[in-house]
């Protein structure tokens, strides 16, 4: 009995409307019915419940893909505007320093601060971007795959 009620629980979450994705001027709408003749039909149902093989398992898994992807060109962009104010911070120092007649190796440990710091941030960059890359290149695979079979 108790499996019955499951089913009928979770048999109700799954017919969900559609759901249509618009870009008018610019503005992304999403609605119940299309907006216009080039609306973009939306799969809004959580990811593994579309039959095996069926174009809305691809696309649910190409959109997966890109809201990946969409994370981590976040993650980058965060990561350089981070570099950017310690890398001027560190500066600001560094010229704040050299006013005050320092020593070498006052301005040499700073320096190396300044190389470490930058260095660091580069490496997680360039750990991000290949990351990206691989996004990428799994979606156009995915694409590349699924426009084999149809």
């Amino acid at each position: 009995m108790k499996k019955i009620a499951y089913l009928l629980f979770f048999g109700a979450f799954s017919a969900q409307a559609q759901v249509y994705k618009c870009d008018r001027n610019g503005v992304v709408e999403f609605s119940q019915f299309p907006c216009a003749e080039e609306a973009e039909q939306l799969d809004m149902r959580p990811l593994g419940t579309a039959a095996p093989g069926s174009r809305s398992e691809f696309r649910q898994q190409v959109d997966a893909l890109k809201r990946q992807g969409r994370f981590v060109e976040y993650q980058i962009s965060k990561l350089e505007q981070e570099k950017k104010l310690q890398s001027e911070a560190l500066k600001a120092e560094l010229y704040k320093l050299r006013r005050s007649f320092p020593k070498a190796e006052e301005l040499a440990t700073l320096q190396q601060r300044i190389d470490r710091m930058e260095q660091s941030f580069d490496e997680k960059i360039a750990a991000e971007q290949s990351n990206l890359a691989s996004l990428q290149q799994k979606t156009s695979s995915l694409e590349r795959q699924y426009a084999k079979n149809n």
